[in-house]
């Protein structure tokens, strides 16, 4: 299987890869610096595509300027549209079929003080994937989100004080990566 992640310089990304490489899979690994350069995707069809990119920010609404909200949604949300955009239009879906999972996060639907960018974010993220998938299931194109609520990342440690979250609560990224995989191979 070929199997495109995104964030795989992070820690749920990473995991993803590290596994899939270890089950023999070939891994496309695309990151924030490679959209923002404009690199277009490699010519290949893809079987599965993982996006793990994303940022946290947690920045009181007093605080929140207009630009930070916005790059938020642009990376959490914004990047996901784009790269679903160029694989569908390039058709670079793989022969039987493609599942596409979107790592979301169970702030989609549960909020928490200074996280109104993150939080929206990833209410689009999760929305987007549920709109897609109605669309693109004609065409063999499987679209989900999934909604982990605390892994142990270099993010998480970053914003779980601010969010008043016991680090002690969050779970091994390569437990998630494992379950990922395991859906993804249920094509």
């Amino acid at each position: 299987m070929t199997i495109l992640i995104t964030g795989a310089t992070g820690g749920i990304g990473g995991a993803v890869a590290r596994a899939a490489r270890e089950k023999g899979h070939d891994v496309v690994e695309w990151n924030r610096a490679d959209f923002e350069r404009g690199e277009p995707l490699p010519d290949v069809s893809f079987d599965a595509v993982v996006f793990a990119t994303g940022m946290c920010p947690v920045v009181p609404v007093a605080l929140l300027s207009d630009e930070r909200f916005a790059e938020t949604l642009h990376v959490n949300c914004g990047l996901f549209l784009k790269i679903i955009r160029e694989i569908v239009s390039r058709r670079m879906c793989a022969a039987g079929g493609m599942r596409v999972v979107a790592v979301s996060s169970v702030s989609a639907s549960e909020g928490w003080a200074g996280g109104a960018a993150y939080c929206a974010s990833k209410g689009a993220l999760s929305a987007m994937c549920r709109a897609l998938d109605a669309e693109l299931k004609p065409r063999g194109i499987s679209v989900s989100a999934i909604e982990p609520r605390y892994v142990k990342t270099k993010m998480f440690d970053a914003c779980a004080g601010r969010m008043g979250v016991s680090a002690k609560l969050a779970r091994d990224p390569g437990e998630l990566a494992e379950e990922i995989l395991k859906g993804l191979t249920k094509l």
